[in-house]
């Protein structure tokens, strides 16, 4: 730990208790070297240097808990810690228009996995399978276009299945996050098999990024989709898959 002879020894004692991590101090003002004179007659009231509480549970985290509906849901969600920090509630993106009780619920990652060209991907696809896009409700797992820590995971599933239980789907259609050079998590295995997930059965598919013209190896994802993955979830006729 570095000294500075010309410090006094509160801020010594400040700098020191940061270093050690005893705690974390936010100063509003700097340290003045004109402090009160401690052998003055008069009481002295030091008022303490107010604590970081980034590590203290937020008054709004609890909120979404205790909703009724997707509207309360959505705005609960909105004042949580999660979605408030680091400018990701300029990109905080739900359902404009709230499906309840859908055949089919659609969710993607984040926002930024539904582009246009993905949606256009999409469309072709559920119409291949006699499926309207716009009876269909749609969600993300991180609702917002940053990325998602590893320890923020865990919240965010437990938001998932409440949201789950508020929209009501029959099925769940799982597209899972378009693989990063940048990412240590391996991948969401793909097979179309259903699972069940928050009491809905549920099947994962590729990404729509990954079954673009331009990505990579996308025709013969787009072939495995359509050849094994959808049939082998027992959803759709099998003489769909033959013609």
């Amino acid at each position: 730990m570095g000294f500075d002879m010309n410090e006094t020894p509160l801020q010594t004692y400040l700098r020191a208790q940061g270093e050690l991590g005893g705690f974390e101090v936010i100063l509003s003002e700097p340290i003045l070297n004109d402090l009160p004179d401690f052998t003055a007659e008069q009481p002295m009231v030091i008022q303490p240097a107010p604590l970081a509480v980034s590590h203290l549970p937020q008054a709004n985290d609890s909120l979404w808990k205790d909703t009724a509906n997707l509207n309360d849901f959505y705005l609960a969600l909105q004042k949580h810690s999660v979605y408030t920090k680091s400018m990701r509630s300029l990109s905080f993106s739900v359902p404009k228009e709230i499906k309840m009780n859908a055949a089919y619920l659609l969710l993607f990652h984040s926002p930024q996995e539904l582009t246009a060209a993905a949606r256009e991907v999409l469309e072709r696809l559920l119409k291949k399978l006699d499926v309207n896009l716009n009876t269909c409700a749609i969600s993300f797992f991180f609702k917002c276009s940053g990325i998602a820590l590893p320890r923020e995971k865990a919240i965010l599933r437990e938001m998932l299945y409440k949201e789950i239980e508020l929209i009501n789907p029959e099925k769940i259609i799982f597209f899972r996050e378009a693989p990063r050079p940048e990412k240590t998590e391996a991948s969401a295995k793909v097979d179309g098999e259903p699972i069940t997930f928050a009491n809905k059965s549920a099947i994962i598919l590729y990404s729509l990024l990954e079954m673009l013209p331009n990505a990579a190896n996308s025709k013969e994802k787009i072939i495995e989709t359509w050849n094994a993955h959808l049939p082998n979830s027992g959803w759709f006729s099998p003489s769909i898959f033959q013609a």
